[in-house]
């Protein structure tokens, strides 16, 4: 394998490349899949960067997150099995891809610079910790958002006169003011709500393969991008519908149900119906400050119903998900190891 790879997919990137480049830039990208989606994603902040897509800040340091991680992953994976000739091989394909990412790091720094740069809009972030209460938002145009634990989230001091736009990593309830001439627009990590005026939930984090809409009242367009960033299948909701996204398989899935389940954070409870351990386990991390360990002899798939509550201890919720008794639970500063029994 040539050891410019890194150069030679900044060539590419940029539409430089010679034929002989493009031998060894197609050599490499038919590895793996993996080498596939890690230059997909590379092509997604590029062209964020260049302006061939509609800056999104939210989107870019999401695909940001999800390159580096994948990056992560495969180093940690294919390390251990260097014993082989083959594995040795991979190692050394991902260490190429590895600097390429190292050597595109400079442009997004410039993706940053270049929103700070060209736009003359003031942007306010808001960020809320673990165990935080929920904050409440007033933007400029009425609109209120009230904002749960963990989350980021972006918005501009006055809305443009095209229209209005912010972006949510995290779980937010929106109570968006109705106007015909401009829509309101929530960008999430993979999805776009595109509103007129309406009530409902998002919750969105970024570093879950998962986001949940849910709509009270109102009309909304919601959309999901691809790997390359382009807007696919929208979904039109109604009052009591949910739309359940999930980022890995890009399917959503739309649903009826009951929206106190979704809202009641708002009040201090947090509500689950049917849902799976782990994706129970994912919301307390963020509601309460812990982690919880879940080991691969448990059933992370089993459903679960029940609540829990924002002034809970650390115990008190750990009790609540053993209340059958099923697990050993262990402790150790802000972990809570769950056990088979």
């Amino acid at each position: 394998m040539d050891k410019d790879v890194p150069g030679i997919v900044v060539r590419v990137l940029q539409g430089n490349q010679t034929e002989d480049d493009m031998q060894v830039f197609l050599q490499w990208y038919h590895t793996s899949q993996e080498n596939k989606d890690i230059f997909f994603q590379l092509k997604h902040i590029y062209e964020l960067r260049k302006g061939v897509k509609k800056p999104d800040v939210i989107e870019m340091e999401a695909s940001w997150d999800r390159l580096w991680e994948k990056l992560k992953k495969q180093s940690t994976t294919h390390i251990s099995s260097s014993e082989t000739n083959q594995g040795k091989r991979y190692i050394s394909i991902v260490r190429y891809a590895g600097v390429a990412v190292v050597a595109i790091l400079l442009m997004v720094v410039g993706v940053r610079l270049f929103y700070k740069g060209s736009d003359q809009t003031v942007w306010v972030e808001v960020r809320t910790g673990a165990k935080s209460e929920p904050q409440t938002i007033r933007l400029s145009d009425g609109s209120i958002v009230r904002l749960n634990a963990s989350s980021l989230f972006r918005y501009p001091e006055k809305f443009s006169a095209r229209e209005r736009e912010v972006y949510l990593n995290g779980e937010a309830y929106f109570s968006v003011m109705k106007d015909d001439r401009h829509n309101f627009i929530v960008h999430t990590d993979k999805q776009r709500i595109n509103v007129l005026g309406t009530e409902f939930n998002v919750f969105g984090y970024s570093s879950d393969p998962y986001t949940i809409t849910t709509l009270v009242n109102g009309k909304v367009k919601l959309g999901t991008y691809d790997n390359e960033g382009n807007l696919k299948n929208e979904v039109v909701m109604h009052p009591n519908q949910q739309v359940y996204f999930d980022k890995q398989s890009y399917q959503t899935t739309l649903s009826e149900v009951n929206t106190l389940d979704a809202t009641s954070w708002m009040k201090g409870i947090y509500s689950f119906r049917d849902a799976p351990l782990e994706e129970i386990a994912r919301r307390l991390e963020k509601i309460y400050g812990v982690t919880i360990i879940i080991p691969d002899e448990v059933d992370r798939k089993e459903k679960y119903t029940g609540k829990f509550f924002a002034h809970q201890t650390k115990d008190e919720i750990a009790n609540v998900l053993n209340f059958k008794r099923q697990f050993r639970l262990q402790f150790s500063d802000d972990t809570i190891f769950l056990q088979k029994r």
